[in-house]
């Protein structure tokens, strides 16, 4: 099966709630302050939803997020959360 990265190019409290209330585990890092990408890929060991966007070591937001996106490859965009979830448990 190909590999698979799922992006939802928004974060809220209500959001993450959604997708806990789904069935879905979310890594804490979707709660981080500037973490305003969620996203989920088949390829990690570890099935839950993360966060992006944030800071990390030491890069601005849009750098962070700019390598993220240079290591997936394809990457599915959801228009909401609800294609989101859909697009999670069809993988599974």
């Amino acid at each position: 099966m190909e590999d698979k990265t799922f992006i939802l190019k928004e974060n809220s409290k209500e959001i993450r709630q959604k997708i806990n209330d789904a069935g879905i585990p979310l890594c804490v890092c979707a709660e981080f302050v500037d973490s305003d990408w969620l996203d989920y890929s088949t390829s990690l060991y570890e099935k839950s939803v993360h966060g992006n966007g944030y800071s990390f070591e030491g890069m601005t937001n849009e750098a962070s997020r700019a390598l993220f996106l240079q290591e997936v490859k394809n990457p599915i965009y959801c228009k909401d959360v609800d294609e989101f979830i859909e697009k999670i448990k069809s993988a599974k």
